[in-house]
């Protein structure tokens, strides 16, 4: 567990819609790789709020979950030109259904209030 590494994404205007956009050189569109005890931070560069939030069943095209599992609480509602709040800690151990992450484990996510955006999509890839 590292949890010495800070990881930032930007929620970015494209041309097929709004983006996350993952601040890592070379990095796949809407793929972020961390590890366990890694920050993730998000900051909205658009001009509508946004609210990353885990999928349901944590898949790729799932909507928004509800109830979200409480250790994936990725942010509050983020403002336009604002940064996200509270900051996320890659967990180890998710609770509903219990689960231990390991490398290889992928953390999907929507946008909250755009749930039916092909493109506000992303994922948290463990390594």
């Amino acid at each position: 567990m590292s949890g010495s590494l800070d990881w930032s994404i930007r929620i970015v205007s494209g041309t097929g819609g709004t983006v996350f956009e993952s601040r890592v050189p070379n990095a796949v569109p809407g793929v972020l790789q961390a590890q366990i005890g890694d920050i993730v931070t998000w900051g909205n560069a658009t001009t509508e709020t946004h609210q990353p939030w885990p999928t349901q069943g944590n898949t790729p095209t799932g909507g928004p979950a509800s109830p979200a599992d409480p250790v994936l609480f990725f942010s509050d509602p983020i403002a336009a030109n604002e940064s996200s709040n509270p900051q996320f800690v890659v967990p180890g151990v998710l609770t509903t259904p219990p689960t231990t992450l390991k490398a290889g484990s992928v953390l999907y996510y929507c946008c909250k209030n755009h749930p039916t955006s092909s493109t506000e999509r992303g994922q948290i890839v463990i390594f």
